[in-house]
């Protein structure tokens, strides 16, 4: 009798996977809602590319650049093009 090693749940090889996808959404949903929102101030106004978006949640979840633009986008986040550059406007929270 052979047994998986890990911290996991394999109960079923196909559950893990959906289970993993929804938290890498949650991990980028609390993420962005934690130091950002769709609307605010304007001192509080940044603009940033979907690349560093990306690189800021490395050190928390591996995700790509289309995933997070689709997250963004049910967020309500918008972009705007600078000098030909599309950026997401975003307002930091306190």
């Amino acid at each position: 009798m052979s047994k998986k090693i890990g911290f996991r749940f394999y109960q079923d090889n196909e559950e893990p996977d959906k289970q993993d996808a929804l938290d890498k959404q949650k991990a980028i949903a609390d993420f962005i809602g934690h130091n950002y929102s769709p609307i605010g101030a304007t001192s509080q106004k940044c603009y940033k590319t979907t690349a560093e978006l990306v690189y800021d949640l490395s050190n928390i979840v591996d995700v790509a650049p289309m995933e997070l633009a689709k997250q963004l986008t049910d967020a309500g986040y918008h972009v705007e093009y600078l000098a030909g550059q599309p950026y997401w406007v975003m307002y930091e929270k306190s």
